[in-house]
């Protein structure tokens, strides 16, 4: 009886939650991993491990999403760059799958990615990917919150480091999961980056070799959050962008 009475009042809760202006802003870290493959002819063990490092710091990056209903930003934190980072985030950016600020409008079906690519920003213009998600009975703690799982399928850009040539990367495409894990406590679908479209908000989301967690939320219930589209950047397509940056 105890277990009726604890669902009934997390159902009149939600539903609380829903009927309310109901929004906030989540912080993610991110964290990607990268295949190398060393040619000891050309590169010593100790230039290998310098390169190995500078990009494994180079993949791990922290984003804020602001979100209401309708609306979510997820903008990269900006960090300081050390001696050389530019070259080091230029490289990291073919990579990892997440970075620069990403714009959702769920209700409407618009995406923008502000995005800068070895100096030169542009401005993606593209609809909001649908995904096929299949809810899973499995559960796990994000945090304070019960968090179910979920996953999909999508096509990615797959880079593969050739460390032969400084540089260098070999470049296919293929169909892989994507693994979310969202909690119906925050009955708003958003998540980071491009994902959105599950029953509650996203807490962690795992595709490929990327990793991205939330590691701070703060909400708000009375007061709407003011999202603005990012508008700076040469416009293209995600076809055009794609192409530039192969």
């Amino acid at each position: 009886m105890k277990k009726y009475i604890f669902l009934f009042l997390a159902f009149g809760a939600s539903l609380s939650l829903g009927a309310q202006s109901f929004s906030g802003e989540a912080t993610y870290q991110s964290a990607t991993t990268v295949d190398f493959k060393m040619d000891s002819t050309r590169m010593s063990v100790e230039q290998y491990e310098n390169i190995k490092k500078r990009m494994a710091s180079a993949l791990q990056k922290e984003f804020t999403l602001s979100f209401n209903k309708t609306e979510s930003l997820f903008k990269e934190v900006e960090q300081l760059e050390e001696e050389g980072g530019g070259r080091w985030a230029g490289m990291a950016s073919m990579f990892a799958g997440t970075g620069g600020i990403v714009y959702k409008n769920i209700q409407k079906g618009e995406l923008n990615e502000q995005t800068e690519f070895f100096g030169k920003m542009f401005l993606i213009k593209d609809k909001t990917e649908k995904f096929d998600w299949k809810l899973g009975k499995e559960t796990k703690m994000v945090g304070s919150y019960t968090c179910y799982k979920a996953s999909a399928k999508r096509t990615v850009v797959n880079r593969t480091w050739n460390a032969k040539e400084e540089g260098g990367s070999s470049v296919d495409t293929a169909l892989v999961e994507v693994t979310a894990w969202y909690t119906p406590q925050i009955p708003i679908s958003q998540g980071p980056d491009i994902y959105w479209g599950l029953p509650g908000f996203m807490m962690e989301v795992n595709f490929k070799n990327t990793t991205i967690l939330c590691t701070k939320i703060a909400l708000s219930k009375d007061k709407e959050v003011a999202i603005k589209a990012p508008d700076n950047g040469d416009v293209v397509t995600r076809d055009e962008y794609t192409k530039t940056i192969l």
